[in-house]
């Protein structure tokens, strides 16, 4: 079987074997293959209050950390949770972290009590960071861990002004030290893990992603071939309000803005008029945005009330971009254009890419970029052949910027590989003539809610502990208005419940869930009781039956019942 294998036009980049530290902050000349700036230059402002963290202070409270670190016991491997909201003390534990040679797992801020716990108990975290008003949330957890974490192994995200009053745990200044010689991960150590995000599988929970150092500059010295940030008095300012503990605003924000000189302007989270502030004081030329917040830009009534004239681009990712929802934000603020990529938390993230000037003038809306330098790619077909040119088929790839594997579970590895070294994405792509690609569908029964990911299987093991249900399955509606899927459930109410009761109990069981579960994963589609859950005779959900009649009774389209 002959195999059709698409490659970069794009010149493969040099890829350093040395660690994320050291190739974003090098401490001398000739270690990194990055440009050399001034290191008073500022890589982080905080958007509330201007407080600045130059290159040279990055750098400085990283060693800093990393001797405090190592004070507290934990050495290299060792892996430390980090729990809260985009701050300069959540960028100071990351990469403290990683010039300790601690590998760092990042938890989604929404996280319920028992999500962070697993995520603490699956990453083996021996540390966490908790930003303070997640404090209630991060105690509610310790019944679920499966070993205690001590007062000095908990770590405030906070400076010492904004300390709790009686907490027994201290805030990161107080715990730095005097600065250490960062960890190095030269030739084969760069093989070893520096990051696990969490990613959500097609069955049971979140699987740890094991990134490693050469999957990180890897993808950096890729992605910088074709997205391109310029440096400069009159250069690019990054916003930065997407959450770092995602891969995707990981990436864009913590790391990338580095290796240009650009610098960004934290915020812990989406607020509409705090983000308008932001573009207006400090100039933002670059926003790093999701679709669903891409309709907010266009609809809102407050834009026209800040100066957000020198916002030149926005990157979307997360989700698929509509040709439709480009087009209105182009119209809508001519000076700035959209641009978009494609990846995941498993390829570190991006696979492929665009730059502003690849759609100046063009019709590329709904594309996502061609293919970055140092991967391979095949569009295969169900049959398992691939598809021929022109032909969409799921997408494979090779590159070094795919993860290491999912951490303690094998199973779940291989089954994402193919012989070859293929890694299997789950999407189905089409590529033109040109090299360009574009999503078009999903194998994965993954739901994406404004660029999160939710397992359907999670959900439904959460609902089949409710006392009145007894079958359970989810599935993602798409709601144009929000520009977004959502998790809808239909269950089937255990026996001695009437059809009278059917509407107090969807009630119920949508709440109950809420009660549960991270924001992102609550069934925002709805709850329907049905009298029986669609499956095949080995007893697999039809989730393909199960989405057609979800999506057309959730648009008031009469659908066949179940």
């Amino acid at each position: 079987m002959s195999l059709t294998i698409y490659e970069s036009d794009l010149a493969a980049p040099f890829l350093p074997q040395i660690s994320i530290f050291d190739y974003v902050l090098p401490g001398q000349p000739g270690v990194s293959p990055l440009q050399a700036f001034d290191q008073s230059l500022p890589a982080f402002i905080d958007g509330r209050d201007g407080r600045t963290l130059t290159r040279a202070g990055l750098r400085d409270a990283a060693l800093r950390l990393a001797g405090g670190l190592k004070a507290l016991g934990l050495k290299r491997g060792d892996v430390a949770g980090l729990w809260g909201f985009n701050s300069l003390e959540w960028v100071n534990a990351a990469y403290g972290c990683l010039a300790a040679g601690v590998v760092v797992s990042p938890a989604n801020y929404a996280y319920a009590p028992a999500e962070v716990a697993h995520q603490l108990n699956d990453s083996g975290a021996s540390l966490v960071f908790v930003d303070p008003a997640l404090l209630s949330n991060f105690e509610a957890s310790r019944q679920h861990l499966k070993r205690p974490l001590s007062p000095s192994r908990v770590i405030l995200l906070c400076t010492v002004n904004h300390k709790p009053k009686g907490t027994p745990y201290k805030c990161l200044p107080e715990i730095l030290a005097a600065p250490v010689e960062p960890e190095h991960f030269d030739g084969t150590a760069c093989n070893e893990t520096a990051w696990m995000s969490y990613s959500s599988g097609t069955t049971g929970l979140p699987k740890g992603v094991m990134t490693t150092h050469y999957n990180f500059t890897s993808q950096l010295q890729a992605a910088n071939t074709s997205y391109h940030l310029d440096s400069g008095p009159n250069g690019d300012v990054v916003l930065g309000f997407l959450p770092m503990s995602h891969i995707y605003g990981l990436t864009v924000s913590l790391l990338q803005p580095l290796t240009f000189g650009a610098p960004v302007i934290v915020l812990p989270r989406y607020d509409e008029i705090p983000v308008l502030e932001a573009i207006q004081k400090y100039k933002v030329t670059h926003g790093l945005l999701v679709p669903p917040l891409i309709l907010k830009f266009l609809y809102s009534p407050n834009t026209s009330k800040y100066d957000i004239s020198s916002m030149r681009t926005i990157m979307s990712g997360g989700a698929p971009l509509s040709p439709e929802l480009a087009a209105a934000f182009e119209k809508k603020f001519p000076g700035c254009v959209s641009i978009q990529g494609y990846g995941m938390t498993e390829t570190t993230p991006g696979i492929t890419a665009m730059n502003r000037t690849d759609v100046l003038g063009g019709d590329r809306q709904g594309w996502v970029g061609y293919l970055l330098p140092t991967y391979q790619a095949r569009l295969v077909r169900a049959d398992g052949t691939d598809a021929p040119r022109g032909q969409p088929g799921e997408m494979w790839v090779r590159s070094p910027s795919v993860m290491k594997g999912y951490h303690n579970n094998p199973k779940a590895t291989a089954d994402t590989m193919a012989l070859g070294g293929w890694f299997k994405t789950g999407d189905v792509l089409i590529r033109d003539d040109k090299g360009w690609y574009k999503v078009v569908d999903r194998v994965k029964e993954l739901i994406k809610y404004k660029g999160f990911q939710v397992a359907p299987a999670e959900l439904e093991a959460l609902l089949l502990t409710h006392p009145k249900l007894v079958d359970a399955g989810v599935v993602g509606v798409y709601d144009e208005a929000q520009v977004t899927e959502m998790p809808r459930a239909y269950v089937v109410a255990a026996d001695g419940i009437a059809a009278a009761e059917h509407a107090a109990l969807a009630k119920e069981v949508q709440a109950w869930v809420a009660a549960r579960v991270a924001q992102h994963k609550k069934l925002r589609g709805g709850v329907l009781i049905v009298e029986a859950i669609p499956k095949s005779p080995s007893g697999k959900i039809l989730r393909k039956d199960l989405r057609k009649r979800a999506q057309a009774e959730y648009e008031g389209k009469p659908a066949a019942r179940l």
